[in-house]
């Protein structure tokens, strides 16, 4: 592993290749597999106990911190924005900076989340209806996670750092070291010494600050301007050099317009529950599949999105507009081929699947007439991912947040006419998909001018 985070080598040329661009993007689809292994393990370990309560209990724990981590992915994607353009000015200095202020910003967040733990069990308990006995397992699985999100916060930052050096195979240790840990650790908590979900929160909270260790140690050995030399080096007033003022307000500013943004999608993920439940269970039931297929989706596509966010932060960097337009173009044809095979396997392969999500042949039979919409979602959604990808690249945060408004607007029109019952529900949010990518790809050309030699930052 390469001990420089120096663009020199290889050239610009190289970074547009082909297998440039699969060496970033497979890391990242193989580490992705590990994420929802470790929610399903949880739950499976919980399976294994005497009473359906604790499954219950822990599921509703994991939805709040699913809404905590993936509400705060500003976190990663700004810094691997950052990063990426510092990768391509050079500037390792300045990507230690952006480590430093995005991890004291991670831990922070994570203490004020550990101080608000009565806060967020009171809502959640208010929140979810479940029964008191899930209810009192959920809380206590907050609780002890809790102590989990400094450590996963950071994780975040020092991911996205990784990912806009371009060091995707240094991300997927991180995330195989956390995810495999935590499997372990479940394992031994659970089967091993009897707990139950205090055993899987533990296991987390463990597995997460095991992590944050070793790629703390990780990172300050990988960069020419190593992470403490960068903290201790000088200080302008009662701050010391990285704490500067304006690059918080730059990080704060980003992650606001993204954070608007991840609040705008699970709101529209939530519009389709609720108008689902509001026609039967069944229907519910049949959405609630759908999404579930679409996460699994979106962790198989993801790779090349990541790939776009390192490689067009370099090419501003760089100010080189040939190699941002190259960028977009081969990662964009490689996502779409990608989403053209998945369509064809889940058209092809509806009744495994479908076999694999539900045993209840309703379920089954209802779903048949619907199942062209979800063959269809990689292809509607494969160029929201991809230029996400992009515009992260670009920390055009505020186009992002403004191309969601559009498209959340015009999909909760939609859902309120619900003219078409299930079916249309499902149109809906495929073509709201589509919109999502087509309104990003009309601002495309605001990211193409900061990649010029006059573009602004």
């Amino acid at each position: 592993m390469s001990h420089t985070m120096s663009p020199a080598s290889p050239s610009p040329t190289d970074h547009t290749s082909w297998t440039h661009i699969w060496r970033l993007a497979w890391p990242i689809m193989l580490s992705n597999v590990t994420i929802p292994l470790v929610g399903a393990v949880d739950v499976a370990m919980m399976g294994r106990l005497d009473d359906p309560v604790f499954i219950g209990g822990v599921g509703l724990g994991m939805l709040v911190f699913n809404f905590i981590y993936f509400g705060l992915g500003f976190l990663r994607m700004g810094t691997t924005g950052l990063v990426a353009q510092n990768f391509g000015r050079g500037a390792a200095s300045a990507t230690v900076a952006v480590l430093a202020r995005g991890v004291t910003l991670a831990l922070l967040l994570g203490l004020i989340a550990i101080a608000l733990g009565p806060v967020i069990i009171s809502l959640a308990t208010s929140s979810l209806s479940a029964s008191p006995a899930a209810e009192t397992l959920m809380a206590d699985y907050i609780a002890i996670r809790l102590f989990a999100v400094p450590a996963a916060l950071a994780n975040m930052v020092l991911l996205g750092g990784l990912y806009g050096s371009q060091q995707m195979r240094l991300g997927m240790a991180l995330l195989l070291l956390v995810n495999g840990l935590n499997l372990a650790l479940d394992a031994l908590f659970v089967i091993g010494l009897g707990l139950a979900a205090e055993g899987v929160a533990l296991a987390s909270a463990i597995a997460q600050w095991g992590g944050f260790f070793f790629m703390i140690w990780r990172v300050d050995h990988i960069w020419p301007d190593r992470l403490r030399g960068v903290l201790s080096r000088g200080t302008h007033g009662w701050a010391p050099d990285w704490f500067d003022r304006a690059a918080f307000m730059q990080f704060f500013q980003l992650g606001r317009d993204i954070f608007i943004r991840t609040l705008l999608l699970l709101g529209c993920e939530a519009l389709l529950l609720d108008a689902a439940a509001r026609l039967d269970d069944v229907a519910l039931a049949l959405v609630q599949i759908m999404l579930s297929l679409f996460g699994i989706i979106a962790f198989s596509i993801d790779g090349f999105a990541h790939a776009a966010e390192a490689l067009v932060g370099e090419a501003i960097g760089r100010r080189d507009p040939a190699m941002l337009n190259k960028v977009v173009a081969r990662t964009t044809l490689l996502a779409g081929v990608m989403a053209v095979l998945l369509s064809l396997i889940i058209w092809v392969g509806e009744a495994p699947i479908m076999m694999l999500m539900t045993a209840q042949d309703p379920l089954i039979e209802a779903m048949r007439p619907q199942w062209v919409w979800v063959a269809l979602l990689p292809l509607a959604s494969f160029l929201a991912f991809q230029m996400d990808g992009i515009f992260v690249g670009a920390t055009c945060g505020r186009q992002m947040r403004n191309a969601m408004l559009v498209a959340a607007s015009l999909f909760a029109v939609v859902l309120t006419l619900q003219p078409f019952g299930l079916g249309g529900m499902m149109a809906a949010f495929a073509a709201y998909l589509a919109v999502r990518g087509l309104s990003l790809y009309m601002l495309f050309g605001q990211v193409r001018a900061k990649a010029t030699p006059d573009g602004n930052d």
